[in-house]
């Protein structure tokens, strides 16, 4: 990524930090939590489940920006975590080889809380107010996540504990697949392995969706592959008739 990319963000505004490593903790052999030392960054932005960094990794001479989650957030002791599912890159080769004292760019912006209201009235029908995090959402909420987006799936599940939630997560490694989802005893969670194509989450919550006609009472958060990411939240919109605010969809990164 070119130096001027990192100009470009600065200058939209997004909130500049570096962050320093505390500690690291190593959860299976591929994904790995690092506590940082935010150097007041809580202390100006207040956190928010699903709150994502923008961090900036230098290898063979470029900048890489790569989106990570705020994991658990102490804004007392200035501290939180980031988690890291291992794989080829910038920002994974990093997190291989970190240790306390080291420190990385970070910048805010974009980041939003689930189900944000859009700013433009004209695309948020009365009928169809956007159903936040907070609101008082009496229907069924569907999480589909994956390592990647394992940190702020876990970010709101808790706030979600007595709620009606199903939650689909596909992992790929063995290891992977007793990864902590911070569920309750009222979540569904299905544990779906990537293999083959990579087509298996999307294929199991399509075939789930026809047995179970998603409706427009529930609300839906996606945040896996982009490929899969578009054939979900598509197949919402166009076969259910599921309106644009019950879905907050972004892809978390894309195969190659």
């Amino acid at each position: 990524m070119p130096h001027w990319e990192r100009l470009a963000v600065r200058a939209l505004g997004a909130s500049e930090t570096r962050l320093t490593v505390v500690s690291r903790d190593d959860v299976s052999p591929t994904f790995v939590r690092i506590t940082v030392r935010d150097e007041g960054f809580l202390a100006r932005h207040t956190p928010f489940p699903t709150l994502w960094l923008r961090l900036w990794f230098t290898s063979g001479g470029r900048d890489h920006q790569r989106a990570f989650t705020v994991a658990d957030p102490r804004p007392s002791e200035g501290l939180f975590d980031l988690e890291f599912a291992l794989h080829d890159g910038a920002a994974s080769d990093w997190a291989r080889t970190c240790r306390p004292g080291d420190t990385v760019r970070a910048s805010l912006l974009g980041s939003t809380p689930p189900w944000q209201p859009r700013r433009n009235p004209r695309r948020a029908p009365a009928e169809h107010p956007a159903p936040g995090l907070d609101t008082d959402f009496r229907g069924r909420t569907v999480i589909v996540g994956d390592p990647a987006s394992l940190p702020a799936v876990n970010a709101m599940l808790p706030r979600l504990a007595s709620e009606d939630v199903e939650v689909w997560f596909e992992y790929r490694d063995p290891g992977d697949e007793n990864l902590p989802l911070a569920a309750s005893g009222n979540h569904r969670v299905h544990r779906i392995r990537h293999a083959g194509e990579g087509r298996e989450l999307a294929d199991a919550v399509l075939a789930h969706w026809d047995a179970h006609e998603p409706t427009g009472d529930h609300r839906f958060w996606i945040a896996v592959e982009a490929q899969q990411n578009r054939r979900l939240s598509t197949t919402l919109r166009t076969r259910y008739g599921v309106p644009r605010t019950h879905i907050d969809a972004t892809a978390y990164w894309r195969s190659t």
